[in-house]
């Protein structure tokens, strides 16, 4: 472990274990494994550490970038503090800020308070304003104004709120016995408040529609041979289809399971796993684009005829499985056709490059 002191106007330290003893008068910025300081700073100080432990008086701002960040003493200026589990005691002159997973406060701090984690703990008395966001927070002390973005929130028994309580959570708390001396609000959490004036069933359909479109559009304007074969195919030999596809499907359902259990089973059955998944969730519209060119017989093939026919029916099979049972027959009778049609269009393209002596 290194430790060091330099007078000079700002210095830079670099090192696995970086330890300040003695008193600073400079700014410092220190990057390194762990980071410790032991002594009053008189200027401003930035450390990025996995470990941060500072035991000081800094006259200017403090600030600290780690996994692990513990801050005890004072501060004239403010504290920033970012890391995955932060703890912070003593008096700040400033505002204090901090940003992580778990967080635990207990300080005094004359300006503002801003803190934001999976779950936080704090006792303060805060002097300016006091914002919260987390999922679990308990809070003990005494604030000014406090607003509060959390799932669960819990006050001490002894908390004083000054100023105005704004909290936003699913459910609202019965807050009789907590000493608030000011106004009392409560919001729903802003998710909740976007679903109550979204038409969400109406956005699941159109999301529906659009996410079989733009893969079966892109398929068209890349192998447009292979679309129309497969669409074709799917409507004139239906029932052969279906019965290729559903023989096809369920051997690939049982050897799933057997190629991950073997040694180089994971990377490879991820692959399987996607390539099926993806094969089976753009097999299923085939028939129904095949009942969509159907419509527009009288015209000839061209692209905007096959993609006014994609736009047919696929809005048939969004419109028909808007009904849940409805949409699992569609389902049930849709995708071993479709996986049987792309199948045998394989199948018919080999055999004839054989024949044709390419293969």
């Amino acid at each position: 472990m290194a430790c060091i002191f330099r007078p000079a106007e700002a210095r830079i330290l670099i090192g696995d274990n970086i330890c300040i003893e003695k008193p600073s008068f400079e700014e410092i910025l220190t990057i390194g494994d762990e980071i410790q300081i032991k002594s009053s700073l008189g200027e401003e100080f930035a450390g990025i550490g996995r470990i941060i432990t500072a035991d000081t008086d800094i006259d200017r701002d403090f600030i600290g970038v780690g996994m692990k960040i513990d801050f005890r003493g004072t501060s004239k200026g403010d504290v920033v503090l970012i890391g995955n589990n932060i703890k912070a005691e003593g008096k700040i002159a400033g505002s204090m800020t901090a940003f992580g997973k778990n967080i635990r406060i207990k300080t005094f701090v004359e300006n503002n308070l801003r803190a934001s984690a999976e779950n936080i703990e704090i006792e303060a008395d805060v002097k300016g304003k006091t914002t919260l966001w987390g999922k679990d927070i308990f809070i003990g002390g005494r604030y000014n104004d406090i607003v509060i973005y959390g799932n669960n929130v819990i006050f001490r028994e002894d908390t004083v709120i000054e100023g105005d309580l704004t909290y936003s959570t699913p459910v609202k708390k019965d807050l009789a016995l907590l000493n608030v001396k000011g106004n009392v609000i409560w919001n729903k959490p802003f998710t909740e408040r976007i679903k109550e004036k979204t038409p969400i069933e109406k956005l699941k359909k159109l999301y529906l529609f659009f996410s079989l479109l733009f893969p079966v559009l892109i398929m068209l304007g890349f192998f447009p041979n292979l679309f129309k074969q497969t669409t074709y195919i799917s409507g004139h030999s239906f029932i052969k289809c279906f019965i290729s596809g559903l023989m096809l499907i369920i051997p690939i359902l049982i050897a799933i399971p057997i190629i991950f259990i073997t040694i180089i089973g994971a990377p490879l059955g991820l692959i399987v796993t996607s390539l099926f998944l993806s094969l089976i969730y753009v097999s299923r519209v085939f028939p129904a684009i095949f009942i969509g060119r159907t419509i527009f017989f009288k015209f000839k093939d061209s692209t905007p005829i096959w993609v006014l026919s994609t736009f047919a029916g696929i809005f048939l099979f969004t419109a028909v499985s808007i009904h849940p049972t409805a949409k699992i027959l569609l389902n049930l009778i849709f995708i071993p056709a479709g996986f049987g049609a792309l199948f045998m269009g394989r199948i018919s393209l080999i055999k004839r490059l054989k024949k044709e002596g390419v293969l």
